[in-house]
C-alpha cells in the first residue's frame, strides 16, 4: 500500500512531530535513569531499590516527555502558521501575511516564504495589469468592459445602473494610413487623456479600474467612472447611477469639443472628431450588459447623420434596431439562396465613343421591401461581417456572366468591386485565380478595383497581391482615387492597370478650380505611370467634356447609361448607334480634335 499523503494524515498520530519527540524523551529518560536511579538507591539503603528506582525512573521521563511535548509543540506551531500560509497561496489568497518572528532557523525559512509570496504577488499584478490594461493608452481594455457588462447582466437583485458612452473617432484610420502607426498611437494617447480630462473633468488615475490590489476583476458594479478603449479608434465610458440626461449631454459635447481641436504630433497638425452613442439603463435596457450594443447602433446613426455629434438611444432607435435586425436576417438569406443580381453600367472610351467596358454593380430586390439600395445593405454587411460573402458572391455572378457572354460571341471586359476586408482574405486571390481558371474566361477581361486607401494599409501584403493578379492577366483598379491619403512612391510601384476618379471631385467640376485642377493633375499622374484614367459619374455633357479637354481616358456615368440588367445590356449596345448619347461624344470629341 501506497503511503497516505492527504492533508489530514498530516501530523496525525504518530505523525505528530511533538508526540514523537515526547515518545522519544520517555524512552530515553526511561532507559538512561532507571539504572540510574536502581544504582543510587542500592547505595543510600539496604532495601530492595527496584520500586522506588522505577518511580523515579517514570517521573524523570514523564517530566521530560511533557517538557520536549511543549517544546516541540512551540516550535511546530510556527511551522505550521508558514503550512497555512503555503496552502492559502495554492488556494489562491497572495495576501495572507505570514506571522512568525523568530531569530531561529524556522523565522529565516518565514521570511524567506515572504520574499517569495511578495515577488509572486509582483507578478501576479503585472499579469492581470497587462490582461487587463491597453498598452496604448494605459485605460482599462475590452477584457475590462466585457466583464463589468457580463456581471451587470447576471444581477437580478440589486441590477447594475448608469449610461454607458461608445466613442468612435471619425478620420483615425486616415492618420494612421498616412503618418503611420506610432503616429496613430500617440493620437490614441491624446485622445484618451481628453476625453478624461477635459471631457470628464478627472484625472486617468481617479478613475475606476474595476480591479483589486492583485489586479483582478471585482465581482461588483463599478462605483466610479469608467474610461476603457474597446477596440481600434473606439472607447467606452461607463458612468454608474441615474445621471440626468441634461448632464450626460453636457458630457458628450465637452468631449466632442475637446477632440475636434488640433492634436499635435511630430510637427502636424491633426484634426479628427468623434461620433457618440449614448445608452442608459434602466431607461434604455434592464441592466448595463444590455447598453453596449445600443450604444454601438446610436454611434452608428450619429455617423450616418454626418459625424462629429452625439445620439441618445431612444424609441426611434429602438424600432430602427429592430428593423436593421430584421434586414440582416433577410440580407442572409439572400446571400445564401443567391436571390440578388448585377447590373452593368457601361464604360465609354473619350476617344472612339466605344464601349470598353462594364462596372458591376450589386442589386437587391426584396420580395417586401422591394429594391434596398446599395448604401443600405453594403454598409450593414460591412458590420455584420458579411462582406466576404457578399463579395464572393458578386465575383462569381461576375465571371458567370462572362461565360455567357462569351457563348455569345461578346468580348466586355467586367470590373467588380473588392471590399477592403475582402482583400484582405488570404483565401480571395486563391479562388478568385481558380474560379477564372475554372470558368475557362479570358483573365484580360476581368478586372478588380480596389480602393486606394486599401491598397496602402499593407503595402506590401497588397502589393503581393495585386502582383499575382496581374500575373494572371486579371487588371486592377484604383477606385475612389482622389478622396484617400495616396502615397505616391506606392502607387507608382504598385503593377495596377486603371485610375478611377471619384465622383466626388466630377461633380465639382465647372464649380470648383482647385477640383478640376486635382483632377488633370490625376489624369497626368495616371498617364505617366502608365495608367487608364477613367472618371465615374458622369452626369453632364460639360463634365464630359471637361474630362475629354483633360485627356481622360475613360468615362461613365448616368450621361451615357444608368446600371442595366443583363438582358438590358445587349438592347442597349445593339441600338447605342442610334444613340443621342453616342452623337453627343462624338461631337465632343470633333469639337476637341
Amino acid at each position: 500500500m501506497g503511503r497516505d499523503t492527504s492533508k489530514e494524515a498530516y501530523g496525525r498520530g504518530l505523525n505528530s512531530i511533538p508526540l514523537r519527540f515526547a515518545l522519544l524523551s520517555f524512552v530515553v529518560a526511561l532507559a538512561c535513569g532507571g539504572p540510574l536511579s536502581f544504582a543510587v538507591l542500592t547505595r543510600m539503603t539496604d532495601q530492595e531499590p527496584a520500586l522506588a528506582a522505577a518511580a523515579i525512573a517514570l517521573g524523570t521521563a514523564a517530566i521530560s516527555a511533557v517538557m520536549m511535548l511543549l517544546a516541540a509543540r512551540k516550535l511546530t506551531s510556527t511551522i505550521a502558521a508558514i503550512q497555512r500560509s503555503t496552502d492559502a497561496v495554492a488556494a489562491g489568497r497572495f495576501d495572507e501575511v505570514v506571522d512568525v518572528d523568530c531569530a531561529c532557523e524556522i523565522g529565516g525559512l518565514a521570511e524567506s516564504f515572504r520574499r517569495m509570496v511578495k515577488r509572486v504577488n509582483a507578478s501576479i499584478v503585472r499579469m492581470n495589469v497587462l490582461a487587463h490594461t491597453d498598452l496604448v493608452t494605459g485605460l482599462p481594455n475590452r477584457a475590462v468592459v466585457t466583464h463589468v457588462l457580463n456581471l451587470a447582466a447576471g444581477r437580478t437583485q440589486e441590477p447594475c445602473e448608469g449610461a454607458l458612452f461608445f466613442i468612435d473617432l471619425d478620420g483615425f484610420k486616415a492618420v494612421n494610413d498616412t503618418y503611420g502607426h506610432r503616429t496613430g498611437d500617440e493620437l490614441l494617447r491624446q485622445v484618451s487623456r481628453r476625453i478624461v480630462v477635459d471631457g470628464f473633468g478627472r484625472q486617468p488615475e481617479e478613475l475606476a479600474s474595476c480591479t483589486n490590489a492583485l489586479g483582478e476583476l471585482i465581482e461588483a458594479c463599478p462605483d466610479d467612472l469608467v474610461v476603457a478603449r474597446f477596440a481600434g479608434d473606439e472607447f467606452v465610458a461607463l458612468m454608474p447611477g441615474i445621471v440626468a440626461l441634461d448632464v450626460l449631454r453636457a458630457r458628450a459635447d465637452a468631449i466632442l469639443a475637446a477632440l475636434r481641436r488640433p492634436f499635435r504630433i511630430a510637427g502636424h497638425d491633426i484634426v479628427i472628431g468623434a461620433s457618440i452613442g449614448i445608452a442608459r439603463a434602466p431607461d434604455d435596457a434592464p441592466a448595463l450588459g444590455d447598453l453596449i450594443s445600443l450604444a454601438d447602433f446610436a454611434m452608428y446613426v450619429a455617423k450616418a447623420r454626418g459625424k462629429n455629434t452625439a445620439v441618445f438611444f431612444d424609441q426611434d432607435l429602438r424600432d430602427l434596431v429592430r428593423e436593421q435586425a430584421e434586414l440582416e436576417a433577410d440580407l442572409r438569406i439572400a446571400i445564401e439562396t443567391q436571390a440578388m443580381e448585377l447590373y452593368y453600367q457601361p464604360k465609354v472610351s473619350t476617344t472612339n465613343g466605344e464601349v470598353v467596358g462594364v462596372e458591376a454593380l450589386l442589386r437587391w430586390t426584396h420580395p417586401k421591401r422591394g429594391a434596398v439600395a446599395p448604401s443600405q445593405f453594403v454598409p450593414l454587411a460591412e458590420k455584420v461581417g458579411l462582406m466576404e460573402d457578399l463579395g464572393r458572391f458578386v465575383v462569381t455572378a461576375a465571371i458567370r456572366q462572362q461565360v455567357i457572354w462569351a457563348a455569345e460571341g461578346l468580348d466586355l471586359p467586367v470590373a467588380v468591386n473588392v471590399s477592403p476586408r475582402q482583400l484582405e482574405d488570404p483565401a480571395f486571390v486563391p479562388e478568385l485565380l481558380e474560379l477564372v481558371m475554372r470558368s475557362g474566361v479570358r483573365p484580360e477581361l476581368i478586372e478588380v478595383e480596389v480602393t486606394e486607401t486599401a491598397l496602402i494599409s499593407d503595402y506590401a501584403e497588397t502589393a503581393a497581391k495585386v502582383r499575382l493578379l496581374r500575373q494572371a492577366g486579371i487588371g486592377v483598379a484604383i477606385d475612389d482615387f482622389g478622396i484617400g491619403h495616396s502615397n505616391l512612391s506606392h502607387l507608382s510601384r504598385l503593377s495596377a492597370t486603371a485610375l478611377k476618379i471619384d465622383r466626388s471631385l466630377i461633380e465639382r467640376v465647372a464649380e470648383d478650380e482647385k477640383a478640376e485642377a486635382i483632377i488633370r493633375a490625376a489624369v497626368e499622374m495616371a498617364r505617366a505611370l502608365g495608367l487608364t484614367s477613367v472618371a465615374e459619374g458622369i452626369e453632364t455633357p460639360q463634365q464630359a467634356a471637361f474630362l475629354a479637354s483633360a485627356r481622360c481616358d475613360v468615362l461613365q456615368g448616368f450621361l451615357y447609361a444608368r446600371p442595366m440588367a443583363p438582358a438590358d445590356l445587349l438592347g442597349w449596345l445593339a441600338g447605342r448607334g442610334a444613340s443621342p448619347v453616342a452623337d453627343l461624344t462624338d461631337g465632343l470629341r470633333q469639337a476637341l480634335s
